[in-house]
């Protein structure tokens, strides 16, 4: 009973908190053409409050946590700069351990994803991205090279203090058992290592968008997340109110 009525009420407030959001990010629209910097500010802020749902679900609902592994060097650059991370994508909520993360470095306002052309036709959740600039890709790259010249263009103008987070999957695809096997063909076909467990990376992408960012960028860190124990990394495990621990390693 307690479960049906948390779901209810998540459900209401999201949809409720996200159109209410997405109509403030609608009109910050007219902020763009004079200020660009200040429309940057304003959606920081407004992305914040509404992505900060999501982390207050998994951490004070389901008691979620993510442990962070980290040279204590590399963590003092954490929130003094703009960064690209690469992770892994095998898990149905590594992107929310990624926001608990990003939370606590008051970060996540500034997070943006590469992200497949389906996701900004979201309700709510894909708008929102739009508005921070998100780059959606159609995985065809003479489309594809157009669109990441076009909105890497647009991030190298971020203002410094508002520092952006540009999450990408270099694998393309979420990791599956069929998906990990023709991988390993290509692997072998080509003379590549195969790897255990991850998915042949697409580099070209990647490498076309740290060209562009030349000059902005200063780091780049590579992110592998795992999960233990026997509850399922779901998301609607998170919002049944299981707890999952998360470890992710940074480099």
């Amino acid at each position: 009973m307690i479960e049906s009525i948390f779901y209810l009420l998540f459900v209401y407030i999201y949809l409720v908190s996200g159109l209410l959001v997405n109509f403030l990010q609608l009109c910050s629209m007219v902020i763009w053409p004079f200020n660009k910097s200040l429309y940057r500010k304003v959606n920081w802020c407004l992305v914040r409050s509404y992505w900060s749902q999501f982390t207050f679900v998994a951490e004070w609902w389901s008691g979620c946590d993510c442990i962070l592994y980290m040279h204590p060097d590399e963590r003092e650059h954490i929130a003094t700069e703009h960064i690209v991370v690469t992770m892994n994508h095998t898990y149905e909520i590594d992107w929310l351990m990624a926001w608990i993360i990003a939370e606590r470095y008051d970060l996540i306002g500034g997070t943006k994803i590469y992200g497949k052309e389906s996701l900004r036709f979201v309700p709510t959740m894909g708008w929102s991205w739009i508005f921070v600039e998100s780059i959606f890709l159609k995985r065809d790259w003479n489309k594809d090279k157009k669109r990441i010249h076009d909105g890497v263009k647009e991030l190298v103008a971020f203002p410094d203090g508002y520092w952006f987070t540009l999450l990408l999957f270099p694998e393309g695809t979420r990791y599956t058992p069929e998906k990990h096997e023709a991988s390993c063909e290509v692997a072998r076909q080509k003379g590549y290592p195969e790897l255990k467990h991850h998915l042949l990376p697409r580099t070209k992408g990647f490498a076309y968008s740290m060209q562009e960012m030349k000059g902005k960028v200063n780091a780049v860190y590579d992110c592998t997340i795992e999960f233990k124990g026997d509850v399922e990394p779901s998301l609607m495990n998170v919002l049944r109110g299981k707890k999952i621990i998360g470890h992710m390693r940074i480099r």
